[in-house]
Parts: structure tokens; sequence; C-alpha cells
């Protein structure tokens, strides 16, 4: 099914559900006015106001005045706002109400969204952060995780790079496990995503070896602007419902559902523009790189011939600055009985370097119907998003032949970019022109993803109902790569040309079926129960046809405009495909599941949880896995000893313990797999292992939440600790077994231990100003013990010299992904670098700790917003630096940075440097970001028609402070060895660039 026409067919549904609203409206009513105000008298715009029972419901306007037709027989209107607690008003008799609401900046009776249901905030025993979407991360946001960064404790997010639409690396409280990359279960209106998407993936190996392209952002099809909320479910009594798939923690996405009222239509835009490197790496400009060769050509007179000049910023070439333009508008109406939403996002960002943008569609449609005197109750929600991702020349690996951004830090600033107009395709260093790359290559995906899911709710008994859930998660892509022969310099691609045709499908499938039962046993004892059965499976194909050695584009002067993916029957070779197997085994898992809790007198809370695992991906002897939790909260402020207190609104003490398992390896991992090899020989390429167990993690939490001062300020504190063992490792199978690997468990612990520390404040509450502000601060300490195997290798070292080198090691007794390097000694005048014979174990590449600050400042109708983020104590490895930007390639007349002159050593024989691994180039990671800041002014109601006009300006990425030598110490570059992940290695990534955003909102 197309793309156009599953938007054809949402418009259509769109207007049914207008028509059956509409319909459902109709009924007898009388008008009911009135006015909002705070505790101070000053009114409150966008209070929603409902008649109570229902969500029959409308919005107060600037002045806090309202207007509602309620139905016949309601007696009361229930009134809302953010941040303050919610007020029952009789409208028995009356036809006007004023209403004044309390501040209450933390409710208690906020609701929640947890596994498989939701609950009141305050009945929560388990380790669970909400952000709402008045506290999301403002500025260009292109996918859901870059709301949730520095908003809450414990959540830590990277790139690869400032690419737009880049996958993510998302930790919950550290990394558990070794083979895993450790991404959370995405849960998105009860939907469990399969945490990939279609994007093919792309490697430029073989005869080119140019690397592997990154990935792409598996949520880019989720509006952010349809987000209503993001719960983080952090330890095990949250997230073992969730059995095998929570191992890593748990995010839960909710979007925006219909509201009750008339029918109102929502509109959002917004432009920018990238105004340059949030910070380089220190690249000498064309006069530095002149004082360098005059500087040190007394201890090498060669360097005096490099020298060419002309004077040219080569970041500054490659910069593009074509605005980003997005455009959202959201419809909603409904009443009691039925009620709809729908949505349109078209965007088009453009990244910092040439050749790169996202341009996204995305339709939504959602609603629930209630039948047979609202005893059934019918849910369903579509989205359908389409993306077209260009991306430049940019791989996490290359070796000798290098990739765009090793062109670019390289390039003598003395050699002109163009030569008569045209790309100087013959430098004298026998590199590629980086704008030449830019122009001669191009790979650009198209993504389609449909995530639709449909609800039944019958209300057996007053206090039973059942739940059927059926969601569907599919995705199908293409992607197309070319690049032509007149690129000079490049093995593999100069004088050939390439053309790959990537495609790939992901398509995985949920049924859910529930039993919900809540009753109060006495006045004071309330009891809940929750039992179900869920069955899921998802498959994952993706396959490439290469070309090569085609005809056209072979000469710059004659090229045609005609891609080598449009014609590969023109290739000279054969065309190759690979992988030879490319469709992953089909991974079904059959889940069975309860909880149940016990309330008294809303100050004991005691829940448990228990799950049983079946899945495909485990050998036949020990297929199920199983995963109980126990929770229980002490609310001690509902004592009689606090309970009248002025000071303390809210004060409990909370702890849980929990068992969840991992999945997290390729599917058919305990099965044999065979595969064509070297002359299309079969060979086993996996070793069956019916005996491989699940990976487990337990879990221990203690938590206090607090409010004081009428919930002026809030937060939490925990404390923590994961314990993983029988962690699931590949590796070469033992004889007398057939040559290939093995998925084993080895006896290990891994641990996890850390504190998290969040408070919130209303610090200023005046009537024309306001001060809200957020801090939240946590420190985790991974380490691996008990294990008593050889370390493991990992954080693969590319660049010109550096094959087979490698900077991590997984053991006993260290951090996961310890560096393992040679120790530096030091920069001698003859000879450069100079370190130890051997490797020694150094610093820690995971954080230690992570911060966020955010503050939200108005003052009449100005309101200012911005976040810091921060991570400290962990270190980054400087690929880039020592593959690239070193002494060795200025002495043959690269370009290089300041740092990598080393003060106090004046005139080296530059000549002689030489490339040596060490630590040298193991850096302090810290950072503090300013990560965005907003400036908004509210307008209000304008006229009749128009409701809400806002308008607002936003920077992204404004500024860093770092000791790091890199573009972003930020940063997780794939550097694995082996399928084992590295961590915190930087190599030539996408610059992050520094955005500014203005933009609109409006209601009719």
């Amino acid at each position: 099914m197309t793309f156009k026409r599953l938007l054809a067919i949402m418009a259509s549904f769109i207007l049914l559900c207008v028509l059956f609203t509409q319909t459902a409206l109709a009924q007898t009513t009388r008008k009911i006015t009135g006015k909002v105000t705070d505790d101070k008298g000053a009114p409150i715009q966008g209070a929603t106001v409902v008649t109570k029972g229902s969500k029959t419901g409308t919005s107060t306007d600037a002045t806090g005045a309202f207007s509602l037709n309620v139905p016949d027989g309601v007696y009361a209107l229930t009134i809302s706002y953010v941040g303050y607690g919610d007020q029952d008003v009789s409208i028995v008799g009356q036809t006007s109400v004023n209403v004044s609401l309390v501040a209450n900046t933390q409710s208690l009776n906020d609701v929640v969204v947890v596994g498989y249901g939701t609950a009141r905030r305050k009945d929560l025993t388990g380790a669970v952060a909400t952000v709402n979407a008045k506290d999301f991360n403002q500025g260009q946001i292109n996918a859901p995780d870059q709301l949730l960064t520095n908003k809450t404790p414990g959540v830590e997010i990277t790139t690869s790079g400032g690419q737009p639409g880049v996958a993510p690396t998302i930790r919950i409280r550290g990394t558990n496990s070794i083979l895993n990359t450790g991404n959370p279960l995405i849960v998105v209106d009860g939907v469990e995503l399969d945490g990939r998407d279609a994007t093919p993936a792309l490697t430029l190996g073989g005869s080119i070896g140019i690397g592997t392209v990154a990935g792409s952002n598996p949520l880019m099809y989720i509006n952010p602007n349809d987000i209503t909320s993001i719960e983080v479910l952090k330890d095990a009594s949250a997230s073992a419902i969730f059995g095998s798939r929570g191992a890593s923690g748990v995010i839960v996405i909710t979007t925006k559902k219909a509201s009750a009222g008339p029918l109102k239509l929502d509109i959002n835009s917004s432009w920018g523009d990238n105004v340059g490197y949030m910070k380089t790496d220190g690249i000498l400009s064309a006069s530095d790189f002149r004082s360098k060769l005059q500087e040190y050509n007394a201890a090498d007179t060669s360097l005096h011939n490099y020298d060419y000049g002309s004077s040219v910023n080569v970041l500054k070439a490659i910069e593009q600055h074509t605005p980003t333009q997005n455009y959202n508008m959201a419809v909603s109406s409904g009443n009691e009985n039925g009620r709809f939403r729908a949505s349109f996002l078209g965007s088009n960002t453009e990244g910092i370097i040439k050749s790169t943008s996202l341009a996204k569609y995305i339709g939504t449609i959602g609603g629930q119907y209630k039948f047979l005197d609202k005893h059934l109750t019918i849910d369903f929600g579509l989205i359908v998003g389409h993306t077209d991702q260009q991306q430049p020349l940019l791989t996490n690996d290359a070796g000798s032949q290098g990739q765009l951004m090793q062109w670019v830090l390289s390039w003598n600033p003395t050699v002109p970019l163009y030569t008569n107009g045209q790309p100087n395709l013959a430098s004298p260093l026998g590199q590629a022109n980086p704008i030449a790359a830019l122009q001669a290559y191009s790979d650009v995906s198209h993504v389609t993803t449909v995530l639709a899911n449909i609800s039944a709710t019958v209300d057996i008994l007053k206090s039973l109902s059942y739940k059927f859930t059926y969601s569907l998660n599919d995705g199908s892509g293409t992607r197309y790569t070319n690049a032509d022969g007149w690129l000079t310099n490049v093995e593999g691609i100069s004088g050939v040309g390439v053309g790959v045709i990537g495609n790939a499908n992901l398509n995985s499938q949920t049924i859910t079926n529930t039993l919900n039962y809540h009753t109060d046993l006495n006045d004071k004892l309330r009891f809940e129960a929750l039992l179900g059965e869920e069955s899921w499976t998802t498959h994952y194909r993706d396959q490439s046809l290469t070309g090569t050695n085609f005809d056209i584009n072979q000469s710059y002067t004659s090229r045609v405009n005609i891609l080598n993916t449009s014609q590969m029957t023109d290739a000279g070779n054969p065309l190759t495909v690979s992988p030879a197997n490319p469709s992953d085994p089909t991974v079904s898992i059959q889940s069975y599941f309860a909880r149940a809790g016990f309330n008294l007198s809303d100050k004991y809370y005691l829940y448990g949880t228990f799950r049983a695992d079946g899945s495909s991906k485990f050998g036949s002897n020990n297929r199920y896995g199983y995963f109980p939790s126990v929770s229980a909260r002490w609310v001690i402020s509902n004592e009689e000893f606090l309970k009248s207190s002025g000071f303390v609104n809210q004060l409990a003490l909370r702890g849980s313990w929990g068992l969840t398992g991992d999945q997290g390896f390729p599917a058919g991992a305990a099965i044999g797999q065979y595969a064509f090899q070297q002359y299309n020989t079969p060979g086993q390429i996996n070793v069956p292992n019916p005996n491989l167990k699940w990976q487990q993690t337990a879990t221990t939490d203690i938590g206090i939440d607090y409010s004081f001062l009428h919930s002026r300020i809030y937060g939490s504190i925990d404390f923590y600790q994961k314990n993983t063992n029988q962690i699931i490792d590949q590796q070469p199978a033992i004889a007398p077994a057939p040559s290939g690997t093995q998925f084993v468990n080895i006896p290990a612990n891994l641990y996890n231990t850390g504190v998290e520390f969040y408070i919130g404040a209303s610090i200023v509450q005046g009537q024309k100003f306001t001060w809200d502000a957020a801090f939240n601060i946590s420190y985790n300490h991974n380490e691996l013990k008990n294990f008593t195997q050889s370390p493991i290798t990992t954080g693969t070292v590319n660049g010109p010299g550096l094959s087979s080198t490698y900077a991590e090691r997984i053991a006993d007794n260290k951090p996961l992904d310890v560096f393992y390097l040679p120790h530096y000694v030091g920069q001698a005048k003859a000879g450069g670098d100079s370190a130890t014979a051997t490797s020694q174990y150094g610093a820690d590449p995971n954080p230690h700790v992570q911060l966020g600050f955010t503050n939200t400042l108005s003052y009449s109708h100005f309101t200012l917003t911005f976040t810091l983020g921060g991570t400290y104590g962990y270190h980054v490895f400087n690929n880039s630096a020592v593959a690239v930007t070193n002494l060795y390639n200025f002495a043959r007349g690269a370009n290089t940075t300041k740092t990598a002159f080393f003060p106090g050593v004046t005139g080296p024989d530059v000549a002689n440097s030489n490339i040596t691994l060490s630590d040298r180039f193991v850096e302090n990671g810290s950072f503090l970001k300013l990560r965005n800041a907003a400036l908004s002014y509210k307008f209000g109601d304008v006229g009749k028609y128009v409701k809400n006009l806002n308008v607002f300006v936003s920077g992204t990425n404004l500024f860093i402070i770092t000791k790091f030598k890199g573009f972003d110490p930020e940063i997780n570059v794939d550097k694995n060895f082996n399928n084992i992940p590295s961590r915190s290695m930087e190599y030539l990534p996408y610059p992050t660039p520094r955005i500014l955003t203005a933009g609109v909102n409006v209601s009719l």
C-alpha cells in the first residue's frame, strides 16, 4: 500500500469520525458560563472545564472565562489546570460560576501510564519518572528521544553525531549487558516497538573500504507535537511486567488523545537555520597553517613546499543554510460517547553539511467510542509516517580510504577547493576533495512506517473488565546510494563508480488479552489485580544489490544527470547481493503475566508482578524465563503525626526488588545457521546451543518522594543496584564443534550501582512574575565482577596505519569497555610520540555523573525557558586525532589541529613523527551544554476566531564548556569488534550544529 493511498484512507476516516461525532453531539443542553482564576485572583488561560463524569468540556480564554453547553442531567463541573489541584463545582440551579484553583505543582492525582494500565502518582511503588509536554526540550526536535534529554535523572541519551535523524544510544541506569546495545523498550500508546526501523543498512566495504554508515532513528515517524507525556520505568518493579523486553528499562510514550468539546483546530509552524558549529576541533586556518610551516621549517626544510598560495576554510565551505521548516496541525472533537483526534506533520530539516536533509510526513488519527450503554469501549490509533533522508559520505569505521570528515580535516587550507569554477580534482596531496565528494556521492533513503492499534474494553462487572488489543508495527524502506567515478583519489570509486540499492522490511504484531479487577474490600482496604496473556512476533529482512564499473559519469565535464542505481544493468562487474541470508529468523514471544496490589488507608501499599516469557530465540531446554517483582510504599505524610503538618505535604518511602530477563541478541542465536561462504560453498556460521539460558538482571531500589510548602518544593531520591548474571556472549566455537561462533552464558556479574536526585520548585509565584525550576543529578558506577575468562577486546581503532588495533576491553573488576592502551610517555623532538610497549588499563568510558537544570521564567505575556545539561566523570577516545589530525600527516602537507603541537617541545622533527597509539588520545569528556533556550510571547485570543496565539524564538546547542578537543564529547560512534559494542569512541563524526528557530502556535 502506497503512502498516498494510506493518507487518502486516513482522510476519509477523519471525515467519518467528524460526521459520527457531530451527530452524537446533538442533544438537549443548557449554557453555563464562568471564570477561572488562581489563588491570587489572576485569570488562568487554558484551564480545562468538563462536565463531571464525562469529558464534554472546553477551555478558558485569556481572561479565564469559559462558556459550555451542558447536557441535561449534569450537576457538576470539574476544572483542572497543570500545576493546580482539580476542583469540582456544583452547577445545580446555576448559570454562572466562578472558581479559584489552588496551586499544586506536583499533583499526586496525576495519572501515570505504567505497564498495561495507569495509576495515580501517589499510588506508585516503583521508580517511575514522568516528563509532561510543558517540560519537554524546546527547539529543533526531530524525534521523541530529544524531548527527554537531561529531563530526568538516570537517563543518558547520545548519538554518533549531529546529523538529523541519526540513531540514538539510550541508557537507563547504566549498561547491563555485554552483547546488547542496552537501549530500553519503547512503548507507544501501549504498542511495544521492535527497536529497529526499516532503513536499509549500508556498508561500503569490500573493494571500496569506506566503512559502515550509522543507523537511523527508529522513532522518526512519531510526531513530537503529538506527545503529551513520556514515562520512564526505571526499576524492575515498574518494568518487570514487560518481562524480557524491559531488561534495560522502559520508555512509555503517550500521544495526545481526543478531547471533548466542539471542533478544534491547532496549528504549529516553525522555521529555523543552522548558524554554525556548536564547537570545532581547532583545525588550523590557512594563516595558522602557514605559521606552523615556517616555525618547523628549520627542522624539516621540505615543509615550505606545502604552501600552495590559497586560503580556504573547508568547514565553512561544506556548510549549507537552507531554512528548516515544520508545519503541524491537529483537529479534534467529541463528547462522552465518541471523540476523535487527527494530526498531520510536514517538515524538512536541513543538516549543517551540504547534501544532508531529513523530510518527514506524518499523519495520525485516534479516537474512542462507547457502545452498549458505555459497557463497550473501542479505542483505536493509527500513525503513518514517511521519511526521506539524505546523508553525506560519513561512516563509523573508515580505513585508509577515509570519508568526508577525514578529507575535510586533512585538506591543506592553502590548496584551492575550486579551479576555474570546478572542484579541484588534482589535489597535490593525493586525497579526495570534500566539495567534490559532496557532489559525486548521494545516499537517499525512503521509509514508510505504520503503527496501528485497536482495542475493545468490556465492562463485565462494576469491578471487572476485559480488554483485547491488537497492534501492528510495519515498515518498508528503500535506499539508493550512488558514487560517480569522476571522484578522484578514492580507491573503489575513482574511475569505477558505484551503485547500491537496498531494501528492508520490518513487521511486528502483538495480540494482548487482559482482565482488570479492582474492589474495596472494606472502607480502608482496596485491592486491584491484572491478569494477561500476550503474543508478539517480529520479522526483519534487509538485502542490497551492488554494482560497480559503470560507463557514465566517469568524467566531471561529461557527467549526466543519471544515477547509477537507475541503470544497474550498466554495471561492468557482476552485480553482488549482500547478505547472502537477508532474512532474520522470525522471533516469537509468548507471555503470561499478572499484577496484584493492596492499598490500606492510602498509607501502606504492597504490589507484586510476575511474568513468564517464552522466546523462540532460546534453545529447547530453556525456552521460558520467569520474572517476578515485589514493591511497597509507606506514605509517612498520611500518618497522624504528619497529617496536619503545614510544611510537609507528601513524604513517602518506597522499596522494590525484581528480576528481568534479556534477549537482546540476534535472532536464531541458539540454533545452527548456515551461509554461502568463499566460492559459494555452504558452511556453518553459528553452532546451536539448546542450553542457552536467559540473561537476568536483579534490581533493588529504595526511594523517597517528597513535597513541601504547599507542594512548591517537590522531588525524589533513589538508591539502586542492578546485578546482571548468566551473561550472554558470542564466542568462537570450541573444537570438535564445527567452525563458526556460538552464543553461550558466561559466569560473571555486571553491577550498576547508583543514586538519583530530583528537585523541582516554584521559586516565585507572583501575579505577573513566576519562576519555576527543576534540577536532577544522578551517579552510576559500572563494574564487571567474577569474570573468569580472558578479557574481550572491543573499541576498534580506525585510520591509516591503525589496522587491527583496539582501545577497549571487557575485563574482571573493571568498568565495562575500560580503556586498554599503551601509556603515553611523551613527545620527543626527534621521532614524535613515544609510548610503552605494552598496554595497560586506564580511564572509564562510562559516565559517572549526569545532571540537568531547567528554568522557566514568566513575566506578563513573556516566558523564557532554558535547559542546561551536563555529563561528568568519564573519558572519550579521540580516534580522529590519532588517525587524521596528527604531526605525521602535517609533515606530509595535510592539515592538523593546534593541539597536535605539544607545548614545551619546540621545533620537533615532524618529518619523523610517527602514528603511535596510546592513551594520549583518551580525553576528559566532561561537559556542560546550554542544550536549548526559548523565549515566547502569548497574545492569547485575538478577535473572534483566533485562540491562544503564541510566538516564540528558540536556540539549540547554544554553547558547550568542555576540555574535549573534538567536535562534541557527547558521542558514541559504533566501534564494535566481533559484535561487542564499544563505548565513548569518537571518530570523524558529523559536527553538532547550533540552531536558531522561530515559530507560531495558534488555535481556531
